[in-house]
């Protein structure tokens, strides 16, 4: 049995999940919903980025008990540019960080640009970004990753990098 299971806060996440079941004919489930997941032999999980974590994650994918006869597949919801190596380094060192050793180096790890909409921020999310965005432009060129130029770029604005072909790597693996 496979699954889509996604965290998304604010659409972006769900809206790449609910593309790829419809491409696939794979149900989707939020990472909330999720009961057994040790039932599923193909688990595709869509998490979007915050603050270094993927949502819902680490509480969804580690009660896999064995891996070893499963695919896993992670794909991440950020607003960087997917294609900055740094970035995506830096994504996978914070994967590293929230999943077992065997599950981590079990994954099949993809990563998916999204988008920001500051209207829609709740207070405590635009308060931190912020707070991001005010450190973040103190910061000298050279230190300046993928991450914080997206921030620095879209600050207060709606952006939308969605890109629907970017699963296709996704599809092809399952």
């Amino acid at each position: 049995m496979k699954i889509i299971i996604y965290g998304s806060k604010y659409g972006t996440t769900e809206q790449y999940a609910q593309e790829l079941s419809k491409k696939t004919g794979i149900q989707t489930e939020e990472y909330t919903n999720i009961q057994d997941i040790n039932q599923y032999d193909t688990i595709i999980y869509l998490g979007a980025l915050y603050a270094g974590s993927v949502l819902g994650m680490k509480k969804t994918l580690n009660k896999i008990k064995d891996c070893s006869n499963k695919k896993i597949i992670i794909a991440t919801v950020g607003l960087a540019d997917p294609n900055d190596k740094d970035n995506t380094d830096k994504i996978k060192e914070n994967i590293e960080k929230q999943l077992s050793h065997d599950l981590y180096n079990h994954a099949n790890i993809y990563f998916l640009r999204g988008g920001i909409d500051y209207s829609l921020l709740s207070f405590k999310h635009k308060t931190m970004m912020k707070f991001v965005y005010e450190k973040s432009k103190k910061l000298k060129e050279e230190e300046k990753t993928a991450e914080v130029r997206a921030i620095l770029e879209t600050y207060g604005k709606k952006v939308d990098y969605t890109d629907f072909d970017s699963l296709n790597p996704i599809i092809n693996e399952i």
